[in-house]
């Protein structure tokens, strides 16, 4: 009995500890980039356009990107390297992020693909 019982805090311990991020935790404050981020510290200049004055999410769906002074729509995902963000800009060009949040008031932004040197440490701005 005691076994299971410490398999099973060790279950919900485990499940509290996890990285998924919603939207709820993205939504409602301007998120603005203050640095870079390279092996796991805020470094150097934020690379990151077309996000590079700020972004602000507005709901589930749609992000508002100031530089293009428009709503772009977004989709969170988790994938086997972790939550990853798509970006579709109106114009029809795609973004792919890895995405997280190292703690309630920053957020990373790192490339994949073709936009694999982008790499951005933002504050979230209240």
């Amino acid at each position: 009995m005691g076994r299971q019982l410490l398999l099973l805090m060790i279950v919900i311990i485990m499940g509290g500890c996890s990285n998924v991020i919603t939207e709820d935790q993205l939504i409602g404050d301007r998120w603005v980039p203050k640095s870079g981020y390279k092996d796991g510290e805020a470094t150097g200049e934020p690379l990151c356009p077309p996000f590079d004055k700020g972004i602000e999410f507005k709901d589930e769906e749609t992000v508002y990107v100031e530089s293009g002074n428009k709503d772009f729509r977004y989709h969170l995902r988790e994938s086997d390297d972790g939550m990853e963000i798509s970006f579709y800009n109106p114009n029809g060009e795609i973004d792919f992020l890895k995405v997280f949040i190292e703690n309630d008031d920053n957020l990373v932004l790192l490339g994949a693909g073709i936009s694999e040197n982008h790499n951005c440490y933002f504050e979230r701005e209240k």
